[in-house]
């Protein structure tokens, strides 16, 4: 949030926030929690089934547990549907990379857990360098952030403090709700909102995990740079296709 009114670049968009003397500067992945539910849904499907099983997210999040930091240097790259943020590119798709037969299962959780990492922690570095807004701590809500070993990996990767809110699942509707109380006066202003709401969990990072996070961030970056060409070459063609068949149908 801010009074500036920045103009947007590498798909991070302004746009005009509830407040009417503030914009929203926004980062947004394509798939963040989808990568996770992908996690779910293929590489655990049979847990899923599992009726013993109630929560294939908890399940995943103990499995991550199992793992050093870093995946034993496996990365996944979350672009499973392009990217918007931190780079607007529609021809760029999901990897493994670095895969050894030494590598389990639970590694490759733990790679598509801290891929979705690495993209965020490109975003706030974008933010925090390209516009010059510094990010001291990630406030953090919706489902995921219930997983606890989740957050504690975004913060290891990110360098971030990250801070959960109560009754996170709920926390869109919420902001709606003070949103609409400002206007109707209960709050004197967006500012006055503050107090009112209530940080759940704290998670710091663990300065163990900096150096790992830091060597496979940098690679991941460059991973982008170094298959850019590769993906569009591959995928032009095949998307540009179904596209015309789509607006044909």
């Amino acid at each position: 949030m801010t009074k500036k009114k920045p103009t947007g670049k590498n798909g991070i968009a302004t746009i005009q926030s509830a407040d009417p003397d503030k914009s929203l500067l926004l980062a947004q992945m394509e798939l963040a929690g989808g990568c996770l539910k992908w996690l779910g849904d293929e590489i655990c499907r049979t847990e899923k089934a599992d009726p013993s099983i109630s929560n294939i997210f908890g399940f995943m999040d103990d499995q991550v547990t199992q793992v050093p930091a870093g995946s034993d240097y496996l990365i996944f790259m979350p672009w499973m549907y392009g990217e918007r943020s931190p780079v607007a590119d529609s021809y760029i798709r999901s990897g493994l990379l670095n895969l050894t037969p030494s590598h389990t299962r639970e590694h490759i959780i733990r790679a598509v857990y801290e891929g979705v990492a690495y993209n965020i922690r490109w975003m706030i570095d974008r933010v925090e360098n390209e516009y010059k807004f510094p990010i001291p701590a990630l406030r953090v809500m919706g489902g995921g952030s219930m997983g606890h070993p989740w957050m504690q990996l975004i913060a290891d990767v990110t360098g971030k403090r990250l801070e959960t809110v109560h009754n996170p699942q709920e926390a869109g509707a919420i902001g709606i709700a003070m949103a609409a109380a400002v206007g109707l006066g209960i709050f004197d202003n967006f500012e006055s909102i503050k107090k009112v709401v209530t940080v759940d969990k704290i998670f710091n990072p663990d300065p163990q995990n900096r150096e790992v996070y830091n060597l496979l961030y940098n690679a991941f970056q460059d991973l982008y740079k170094d298959l850019k060409s590769f993906y569009h070459k591959l995928n032009k063609t095949r998307i540009n296709e179904a596209e015309q068949k789509r607006r044909l149908e």
